[in-house]
């Protein structure tokens, strides 16, 4: 994990989201850093989609500030935007995309040096090359979109949900290439719904509670004692 002296690549200050009347996030506070996975979590309907989507520069904050390597994140030049990773919740992605098409075309859009081929075996999408979007399922999809996100062979990367409707091998998978950008001094910021994998990979956690932070501390603390990740979420967003 990074040294918690050094400056983190994300940088969320009073950030707030509001829809019309609806506040989805209340002036949160968080920071995420190189070598390091930090894990938003929190129910449905907490806010971490809409922290994310801010993070990444694509949803406008109502005020407050989320700072992505030293650039608000809604104002990243095209040199800052092609060293972040994003994976987003429901893949964006036109239903007659073709999945090697795809890929290659992201590897060319970033130019990061990451071969397509090599990206499209390492996430078992050999036989899916052919295949179209809407053709795929709910785990391959989810394989296709994190594939999407590595092209940016990144510094900082976004994944929502990364592990939703995978099977077994695939999530073993997206672990170890997890775990190989963090050690490589990449950041990695993680939504998701499932604690048992938060745990299992991520080394802090910041929960979300009504749009707000309720806990943000690293997950060996809160896990201490013998506590279980899902239970601590579950205690502190009562």
């Amino acid at each position: 994990m990074s040294d918690p002296r050094a400056t983190p690549l994300l940088q969320v200050r009073a950030l707030t989201v509001r829809y019309r009347d609806v506040l989805a996030v209340d002036a949160i506070s968080f920071d995420a850093y190189a070598g390091a996975v930090t894990a938003v979590l929190g129910r449905n309907g907490a806010g971490k989609t809409s922290t994310i989507e801010a993070c990444e520069g694509l949803r406008r904050t109502t005020s407050g500030s989320a700072l992505v390597l030293g650039v608000e994140a809604h104002a990243m030049p095209p040199s800052v935007r092609a060293r972040v990773g994003v994976m987003l919740q429901d893949g964006g992605i036109a239903p007659s995309a073709r999945v090697e098409a795809l890929i290659r075309h992201y590897c060319r859009l970033y130019d990061r040096g990451v071969d397509a081929s090599t990206l499209i075996g390492r996430l078992g999408l050999t036989n899916l090359r052919a295949a179209t979007w809407r053709r795929l399922s709910g785990g391959e999809r989810q394989r296709v979109s994190f594939a999407l996100a590595l092209a940016a062979n990144p510094e900082i990367a976004f994944l929502d949900e990364p592990t939703a409707g995978v099977d077994l091998d695939g999530r073993e998978i997206i672990r170890e290439i997890i775990g190989e950008l963090v050690a490589g001094g990449a950041c990695v910021v993680l939504a998701t719904h499932d604690l048992d994998e938060a745990e299992r990979i991520a080394h802090r956690a910041v929960v979300l509670h009504h749009g707000r932070v309720v806990a943000d501390s690293p997950v060996t603390e809160l896990c201490s004692g013998g506590k279980r990740l899902e239970d601590v979420v579950r205690e502190v967003t009562r």
